[in-house]
């Protein structure tokens, strides 16, 4: 009878042992899904913050490259210090002290200067004459001269104009290369300047049509355009120059134009009476090309005396167009 009752306690005692072991259970993969779970968010934070650490390290290395190359383009980049500057002697040695490369600029003033003594010493080197026998005429046919070289509205008349028909052609006096092909609202209108070998340039302006552009090689003869009467002219006819350098030569000193030939002994053209007259008419246009402001004048006033352009004459005098004149001021018709 003792049996049954001992059966009782030991089912019992299994049924309470189960039921402990499923509770506890749970609990434990709780706790190791947990832990599982810690070491994965501590795993991704980590994971994260070495990308952002490494990032920024980069950064930091880009940012760091950039300053080296800027300082490096500034250690290498030249000062420029302009000869004229009176503190030009203290920046070069404070660059020298800082271990910055510096360069001495030359002046434009002396550049110019020495652009003149070059151009004066081609001249002296060809010789004490020139030879333009070989020259063409720049019309066809015989014509007058219309207004001669020389100082007229109190400024310099570089060349001679020629009266010519409209649209006829207009001719290379020598072979060359084009070195200017433009319009010149100031005065020329249509104009080609032509370069030539033995140092001579000539000029041909007021044409209708260019048919030359710059770089384009010339030859005797060769169409440069049609006559006209571009830019500042009433009517048609051709503005013809020589040139040597920085001296003007007075064409009818080389052309009979009355006659439409050559003049004698063009063959050996004195140089040096020709430099020694443009020496004079530049010096004569230095006491005659000025003009004293009268009360009442305005720009349009001064530019029609000079017979120019008020953009000329603003620019000739650093005048802002359209600015009042002064009573007693003094402006000039050319530089």
């Amino acid at each position: 009878m003792a049996f049954p009752a001992t059966h009782k306690w030991t089912s019992l005692l299994v049924a309470i042992v189960v039921a402990t072991v499923c509770l506890c259970a749970p609990a434990e993969a709780k706790s190791n899904s947990s832990v599982k779970d810690s070491h994965k968010t501590s795993s991704k934070t980590s994971s994260k913050s070495d990308k952002k650490s490494s990032k920024k390290s980069s950064k930091a290395k880009k940012s760091d490259n950039k300053k080296s190359k800027k300082a490096s383009e500034k250690k290498s980049k030249k000062v420029k210090i302009n000869e004229d500057d009176p503190k030009a002697f203290t920046k070069a040695l404070l660059a020298d002290k800082d271990g910055v490369e510096y360069e001495i600029v030359e002046s434009p003033k002396k550049k110019k200067v020495e652009k003149q003594k070059k151009q004066m010493v081609q001249v002296q080197e060809i010789g004490d004459t020139f030879d333009f026998s070989t020259m063409l005429l720049p019309i066809t046919h015989e014509a007058l001269v219309g207004s001669p070289y020389g100082i007229r509205s109190h400024r310099l008349h570089r060349g001679v104009d020629v009266n010519v028909i409209k649209d006829e052609p207009v001719v290379a006096a020598y072979p060359g290369e084009v070195t200017m092909s433009r319009y010149n609202k100031g005065g020329y209108g249509n104009y080609v300047l032509i370069k030539h070998p033995n140092g001579l340039e000539t000029l041909y302006a007021h044409i209708s049509k260019r048919l030359l552009k710059v770089g384009d090689q010339v030859f005797p003869g060769d169409i440069v355009g049609l006559a006209g009467n571009s830019g500042r002219s009433s009517a048609a006819h051709l503005h013809f120059e020589i040139r040597y350098g920085e001296v003007n030569i007075d064409p009818t000193t080389v052309i009979d134009f009355p006659h439409w030939t050559l003049r004698e002994g063009v063959s050996k053209f004195s140089m040096k009476k020709a430099i020694a007259d443009h020496r004079k008419i530049q010096a004569k246009l230095r006491d005659n090309n000025y003009y004293i402001v009268k009360k009442g004048d305005s720009q349009g006033d001064v530019a029609n005396w000079f017979n120019i352009s008020i953009e000329s004459l603003c620019r000739i005098n650093n005048l802002k167009p359209g600015a009042p004149l002064k009573d007693g001021q003094k402006l000039r018709g050319s530089k």
